[in-house]
């Protein structure tokens, strides 16, 4: 099993492979991770935190997250670092320490999407178009400018379904950490049951 070695970044949220992270830097062992990365081209490890945990002790933060590459970055009206960065591969923790500064460097697998089966097609076209269509509401229209399209990958069509859908934070975990057919035959039973295919 091969592990590379990453920084970690503890949040309140999922980001999912192809979605995008803007974010706000202000502590320093963040603000050091961010000029590391952007001097070495590397990625990031975010991970969701564990509610009223520490993050950096064990079980302060769920395990499988997901790489996030720098895409932009600029200095904000109040002062703090804005980072744009995009969401590549999951990765499952194996181990990690704490460095002097807090930050916390864990080595990391990264997960292969190839252990997908194929959804039903018939039902992924459905989930498909319905993508489509939110994808041209108005009020995404943020969201919308930040995709890079894939529409005939089933992989990418359920990590957009799974950052869109209104579901609680947990439940976004447990999608991530699924293939993308079991995460497709998933959220096509989610979506059949409100109605919305």
């Amino acid at each position: 099993m091969k592990t590379v070695s990453i920084p970690l970044f503890p949040l309140g949220l999922v980001l999912f492979p192809g979605g995008v992270l803007p974010l706000r830097i202000f502590e320093p062992r963040y603000l050091t991770m961010i000029g590391e990365c952007m001097k070495n081209g590397s990625p990031f490890g975010v991970v969701l935190a564990t509610p009223g945990a520490d993050s950096s002790q064990k079980g302060g933060f769920h395990t499988v997250g997901t790489l996030a590459q720098i895409e932009d970055f600029d200095q904000l009206e109040d002062g703090f670092l804005g980072v744009t960065s995009r969401g590549t591969s999951r990765f499952s923790v194996q181990d990690f320490y704490l460095q002097d500064d807090q930050l916390i460097v864990a080595e990391v697998e990264i997960l292969n999407i190839e252990e997908q089966e194929e959804a039903q097609a018939a039902e992924v076209a459905k989930m498909t178009t319905f993508l489509r269509k939110l994808s041209e509401q108005e009020d995404l229209k943020d969201w919308a400018e930040t995709l890079r399209p894939d529409w005939s990958n089933q992989h990418w069509i359920s990590c957009r379904l799974s950052e869109l859908l209104p579901l609680s934070t947990d439940s976004r975990q447990a999608l991530l950490e699924m293939s993308s057919g079991k995460r497709l035959t998933k959220l096509s039973k989610v979506m059949q049951e409100n109605n919305m295919i």
